[in-house]
């Protein structure tokens, strides 16, 4: 039965062993040289006019707005001898969570935050988790806020204008020096504060993403500009050229941007476990998994990616879903064959990006600042991302996984520094 599983599983599409990473990583690499030079391709590589030629000033405080989702917070960083410190960490609802607002009101209420904990040099850098365009003078324009929050009439606003004002009407009148970047762009630069400028930064929760330091001279679809590092936000979720299956198809077909985020529907926990439901339905129509199964889908909806989790850490506690221990042994399968698959795809990935930073003359280590809950509590995930990049890199010192608590907060701070 459990070779009968294995064909199944790969008949699907969905055990890793579908997947040759080595070609991926190098249909990866392709799509991101496409995109640097602004022709057709999956991966925008978007400049993020972030860049990474400063210093860090131990000692100096920085004020940091982070906010995404439904979330915000605002903290204080210092850096200091043993690395750094964050004070006065406050967390709140993001303005529109719970009724709508106007622009202005969230830029008043972002420094309404923010004023206790701004220093005397101004610095302030706001992560803002949203769609927005960076723009060569360091302006960031919003384009959406997505569904999470209501904010009346943001499309197009200013960030850093916007900021400024509202410091103003609150009656500030020192120095402000406002960065603005992404949660993913934040976790790049918290790998950079040991001063290694060979950096990725990778997200996968929710979603996914990731980010690295390009040389701008390589960069031909954007005017020249006088730096020699710039962030680039890659926007890999929308990677298309993945090796997708039945499994893929069907939840694609069945999403409201159909045809676009291929890759982030393959290996997000947004989608984990709408795979792990419509594959468990598969197995029960072809009866490899038991009847006991399909109703218990049926009666308390599909698969999130905590329950794949809890069943895997301790499927003893979760035999409600199972006829039997062989039949919850089965399910754990295709549980681990879809979380292994996720971290394979992932580590083609990231290993694309670690060959271009190499081939641009980044030598020794590269560290890969690593974030997102799916990705961090996933064990089979993480495990199968190591074990990949291992295997692509041949050279296990050609990187070091970095991974700190807080990190878009650190890096948040650590940008206004260096870019």
């Amino acid at each position: 039965m459990k070779d009968k599983l294995y064909g199944i599983l790969m008949e699907m599409g969905i055990h890793p062993d579908c997947i040759d990473a080595q070609a991926l990583s190098e249909e990866i690499y392709r799509h991101m040289q496409r995109g640097l030079d602004g022709a057709e391709g999956s991966l925008m590589m978007i400049p993020a006019y972030l860049f990474a030629d400063g210093e860090i000033r131990k000692g100096e405080p920085v004020a940091v707005i982070d906010a995404g989702g439904t979330n915000l917070r605002t903290a204080k960083v210092i850096f200091g001898e043993f690395g750094p410190q964050i004070l006065e960490l406050r967390k709140s609802k993001m303005p529109g969570t719970e009724n709508s607002v106007s622009t202005d009101e969230m830029y008043d209420e972002f420094v309404d935050r923010i004023i206790p904990l701004m220093p005397e040099s101004g610095r302030l850098v706001l992560c803002f988790s949203y769609a927005f365009e960076s723009l060569p003078d360091g302006e960031a324009k919003i384009l959406t806020m997505g569904k999470e929050v209501a904010v009346e009439n943001c499309e197009g606003s200013l960030i850093r204008k916007g900021m400024e004002m509202a410091f103003r009407r609150a009656g500030y009148t020192g120095e402000l020096r406002i960065m603005v970047l992404n949660d993913t762009a934040a976790v790049l630069y918290s790998a950079l504060t040991d001063g290694n400028r060979n950096a990725i930064g990778f997200i996968l929760g929710t979603g996914m993403n990731s980010a690295y330091f390009e040389k701008t001279a390589n960069i031909p679809k954007i005017s020249p500009v006088q730096r020699e590092l710039m962030a680039i936000n890659m926007e890999s979720a929308y990677f298309s050229a993945v090796p997708s299956g039945m499994i893929d198809k069907v939840i694609d077909g069945n999403s409201r941007n159909k045809g676009t985020a291929l890759f982030e529907k393959m290996v997000s926990g947004a989608y984990l476990g709408q795979i792990a439901t419509f594959s468990s339905v598969e197995l029960c129509d072809k009866g490899v998994l038991s009847e006991k199964i399909r109703n218990y889908i049926r009666e308390n909806g599909q698969f999130v990616t905590k329950d794949m989790t809890e069943f895997l850490e301790d499927r003893e506690s979760r035999m409600e879903i199972c006829e039997d221990e062989n039949d919850a042994a089965k399910l754990a399968e295709v549980f681990e064959s879809i979380e292994r698959r996720s971290g394979k795809l992932v580590a083609a990935l990231v290993a694309a990006v670690v060959r271009r930073i190499r081939d641009n003359g980044g030598e020794g280590t590269t560290d890969i600042a690593v974030d997102g809950s799916t990705i961090r509590l996933n064990r089979y995930i993480l495990e199968e991302f190591k074990k990949e990049l291992d295997g692509l890199l041949a050279d296990p010192d050609m990187y070091r996984l970095v991974m700190h608590d807080d990190d878009t907060i650190i890096g948040s701070a650590a940008a206004a520094f260096l870019g």
